[in-house]
């Protein structure tokens, strides 16, 4: 706790927008592809697209009513003519409102009803956001003013005034929930024709306040796979037929978008009707990812008041400061001050640590060991076994299991490298570039320790790949085990806490996949069978192809079914695996023509690579079984990929691999 009352724990433990409430002014920075969408002024409905923890909801709420007029936001000479409306549906009523002995066209006018009474509430809510905010566009007296007498031509019963209006919609919203829940005993509700309704209110509203006149309403529907199809044909019909006042714009995870159909003949096409915007594709190419996941963590931080802090809190949540934020100067701080809290461990301190450690360093001496008997040659340990080339010696290992090199000329490369001369090490051949990462984690394999491979800043930025609730909880445990000393941000993290919190946070989120909806329990299944797989491909003694980590499907005579398909997209849609096009391919997409990389925050479960550095082809069959085999299908199938890699069950985690000894 500090002196502000601020715990550490309370700083990070909402690392999710619904947590933090509607007005989410003072926690949100505007990420750095913020102009690129268009979002506050353009006039055609947006697609927001991206995984969990991406920051979809964050931006929606941040565009909202609430945090655009929000109390803490300090006055412009700019007033927003945005005013945000943000819906999302409950998943369990969403689907309540299908069959149950209601015709269809009686769910669809319920739906269109249901959206009448949320949205009417909000653009009501937004006045009072408005009046109440330093921006004097309104006044109290200009809400109180306003009549509604034109609406009763949608039923006579609707109040006259807002206050009476507001009222008026949230007791037919419970009613109408009330009635979804026992449609059989509750009368049926008067209907309001949904976006007529709330496109007649605004109408009202702007001829009744001249001052709203220049204002326009978006509409942000958060998690629309949540809706039944039926549901998306009437949103779809809406965002086809968005025009200014009012403006539906949709937010989803990626393959939500299932059905452009809508109640006409026609479809939505993009560009055509809307513009759509994948944000965790932005985050991943954009030159200042690095530099806006730092700010955030600072942003958190500042609520500690502790140390100083290389950003400005209010220039992080204001748009018009974004070009401040990409000077050089600026972003070269931001990042140096990330790093030094969070710094990374070169390979060649990593390299040193394993002959620190007593543990560490006999095992590769054992390591060293089997590979000249496997090879049958009389060279002494101590040829490879040197501290003075520790990431040399680290490599060979593997290159003594290759056929192809002969220890002895491998054991001149080294005398090379030791006495400063030209050699393969590090050379153009890059024997310890493309090593040195997979034979790191099969000496830290299978030892409780975790490895400070998992450690530093913008190893954490890569673990999170573009999730940013990941990066947080990643920096929350980091910074928790430190601060069990002392909390202070001009003193680095030990790399072993990083590398502990990563292992942690890790598992944590393993463990969540479970509630990937419905296929939840199968995705979960799934990842520890594909980790399981590559963490055997990690242990292969040749290291021939090391740091697999994503995979091909290969042709073969078992193609994958519609279910198989549906499955991996999922996968995708939930983030648990990425898609990405084939560097090999040509033809169009399917399958065999994708690379399935599966989400870095899992890596230091299974002791596995991060980077995707080498790819695994896997027989379709493979993949079918990996996706849906019989316990003892995929304990068959590990065990001939541990026969073919040669892979001595020794050498692997007894946990994690238990399933495949007899």
């Amino acid at each position: 706790m500090n002196e502000t009352g601020t715990s550490l724990e309370g700083v990070f433990s909402k690392n999710r927008a619904e947590e933090l409430g509607y007005d989410v002014w003072q926690h949100f920075v505007v990420p750095p592809f913020y102009d690129r969408l268009d979002l506050e002024t353009a006039r055609k409905p947006r697609l927001i697209i991206g995984g969990r923890g991406c920051g979809k909801t964050m931006l929606l709420r941040y565009l909202s009513h609430q945090s655009m007029f929000s109390p803490n936001r300090p006055i412009s000479s700019d007033i927003p003519h945005h005013i945000g409306l943000y819906w999302r549906t409950d998943t369990q009523f969403a689907n309540a409102m299908v069959k149950r002995g209601v015709p269809d066209d009686v769910w669809d006018s319920a739906f269109s009803h249901m959206a009448a009474l949320t949205l009417g509430l909000e653009v009501l809510n937004s006045l009072r956001s408005l009046a109440a905010s330093r921006f004097k566009v309104l006044a109290g007296n200009d809400v109180a003013s306003l009549t509604f007498e034109r609406l009763k031509a949608f039923s006579p019963v609707l109040p006259d005034t807002a206050t009476s209006l507001h009222s008026y919609l949230q007791e037919q919203l419970w009613q109408f929930e009330r009635w979804v829940n026992d449609v059989r005993k509750v009368s049926e509700p008067e209907f309001l024709p949904g976006q007529r309704f709330v496109f007649a209110l605004i109408a009202e509203l702007k001829r009744q306040i001249p001052a709203l006149e220049p204002f326009v309403f978006f509409v942000y529907l958060d998690e629309y796979e949540n809706l039944c199809k039926y549901q998306k044909v009437i949103i779809n019909t809406w965002l086809k037929h968005s025009e200014a006042p009012l403006i539906f714009n949709l937010a989803m995870k990626r393959n939500a978008f299932d059905t452009r159909e809508t109640t006409g003949s026609e479809s939505v096409s993009d560009i055509h009707d809307y513009r759509a915007h994948d944000l965790e594709d932005y985050l991943l190419q954009d030159e200042h990812y690095e530099i806006f996941l730092a700010e955030i963590l600072f942003l958190q931080l500042s609520q500690l008041k502790v140390g100083n802090l290389p950003v400005a809190p209010e220039d992080l949540r204001d748009p018009t400061k974004l070009s401040r934020r990409r000077d050089k100067p600026y972003t070269v701080r931001v990042l140096a001050a990330a790093q030094k809290l969070l710094p990374d461990v070169s390979t060649e301190e990593q390299a040193k640590d394993i002959f620190a450690d007593k543990a560490l360093a006999q095992k590769l001496r054992t390591r060293i060991e089997s590979a000249l008997r496997h090879r049958g040659s009389s060279l002494s340990v101590e040829r490879f076994f040197r501290p003075t080339v520790p990431q040399a010696s680290i490599v060979s290992p593997a290159l003594l299991y290759r056929a192809r090199y002969r220890p002895e000329a491998i054991a001149k490369e080294m005398d090379l490298l030791e006495s400063g001369q030209q050699n393969r090490f590090t050379g153009p051949t890059g024997w310890i570039h493309n090593n040195f990462v997979g034979c790191l984690l099969q000496l830290y394999e299978p030892h409780s320790r975790a490895c400070p491979f998992y450690a530093g800043f913008r190893t954490f930025c890569h673990l999170s790949r573009g999730n940013i609730r990941h990066f947080l909880e990643l920096c929350h445990k980091s910074i928790s085990r430190s601060a069990r000393r002392k909390l202070d941000i001009e003193r680095s993290i030990a790399p072993a806490d990083q590398a502990e919190a990563a292992r942690q946070a890790s598992t944590d989120f393993l463990g969540e996949v479970r509630s990937f909806g419905r296929f939840g329990n199968q995705l979960h299944t799934f990842v520890l069978r594909l980790g399981s797989l590559f963490a055997l491909a990690h242990q292969r003694p040749t290291q021939s192809e090391s740091e697999q980590s994503h995979f091909s499907i290969g042709r073969g005579s078992k193609p994958l079914s519609d279910d198989d398909l549906q499955f991996l997209g999922e996968a995708t849609k939930w983030s648990v695996l990425f898609e990405e096009k084939g560097t090999k391919k040509k033809e169009e997409y399917r399958p065999e023509s994708v690379e399935y990389v599966l989400n870095p925050i899992y890596a230091p479960y299974f002791h596995i690579s991060y980077r995707k550095k080498r790819k695994l082809e896997l027989p379709s069959a493979d993949v079918i079984c990996l996706i849906s085999g019989s316990y003892d299908q995929v304990s068959a199938m590990l065990k001939r990929y541990l026969q073919a890699w040669s892979v001595e069950p020794a050498e692997m985690s007894p946990t994690l691999f238990s399933h495949l000894t007899d």
